[in-house]
């Protein structure tokens, strides 16, 4: 079997995420209407806590705070910040195989994730433009890797999607979560196994908003509906790495739309 076209890459080879690729979400959600960005999330997204190290790690950092330097938060004086990168506005894509090498930290509260938003996000809203959550983890449930579909009809709690339980918490090690994406059909790896696949069939007989163009989002909220109630022992500091991003061609589907 040949090996896949790769498409697009991020390796993190400059001091910061590339601002022709990243973007930044700032603040709460509350500017955008959404506080806390619709979950109940603690987390005040700033433009210092995502880096790259020397070796071309990235990495988000979801750091206590206690001076009141982060600002007022919708509950009161922010108690977290952490980071939002998107390419909302640089890259879009299509289809193809998506994969992110990837350590999460441990911590019962947080809750990182690498997902995609449609294209039509503003005209369109959520959940009609289309969600798909490439990987989410909690550090509550740390056998579990998530892979979801929000989109009209079935979001939140009644999402279309997966998990794939392990035997030992994801954040013991790196691993690549990804997705492999044609018409009409999207199935999640880990590894390079697959857990679950859905297509117009899962959702029916609601609408499958797949077809079209996504943005990439990487971020790591701290608590909320889906991280949970933080651990007394909760650490300070805590910090999702990232080694790459990649897009392969998939069964001769994908495509990358620079803007």
């Amino acid at each position: 079997m040949t090996n896949p076209k790769l498409l697009w890459s991020e390796e993190f080879n400059e001091a910061v995420p590339s601002p022709t690729v990243w973007g930044r979400d700032l603040g709460d959600g509350t500017e955008k209407g959404i506080p806390g960005w619709g979950n109940n999330e603690l987390q005040v997204y700033t433009e210092g806590n995502a880096f790259v190290t020397a070796d071309g790690i990235l990495e988000l950092e979801a750091k206590r705070v206690t001076d009141g330097s982060a600002g007022i938060a919708y509950y009161g004086p922010a108690e977290w910040t952490s980071a939002r990168l998107v390419t909302k506005g640089n890259v879009l894509f299509q289809y193809g195989e998506i994969v992110i090498r990837a350590k999460v930290p441990a911590g019962v509260g947080i809750w990182p994730a690498f997902w995609m938003l449609g294209e039509k996000i503003d005209e369109q809203g959520w959940p009609l433009a289309g969600e798909i959550d490439i990987m989410e983890w909690v550090g509550r449930e740390p056998l579990e890797a998530l892979g979801t579909l929000h989109g009209p009809g079935y979001f939140g709690d009644h999402g279309c999607g997966g998990k794939l339980v392990a035997e030992t918490a994801f954040s013991d090690d790196w691993h690549e979560f990804g997705i492999r994406w044609k018409p009409d059909e999207i199935s999640w790896q880990v590894d390079g196994k697959t857990y679950f696949t859905a297509t117009p069939q899962n959702v029916s007989p609601n609408q499958w908003v797949y077809n079209q163009p996504y943005s990439m989002l990487l971020n790591m909220a701290v608590g909320g509906n889906l991280g949970g109630p933080l651990a007394a022992d909760f650490p300070e500091s805590v910090k999702l790495l990232v080694q790459w991003i990649r897009v392969y061609e998939f069964e001769g589907y994908g495509q990358v739309i620079q803007l």
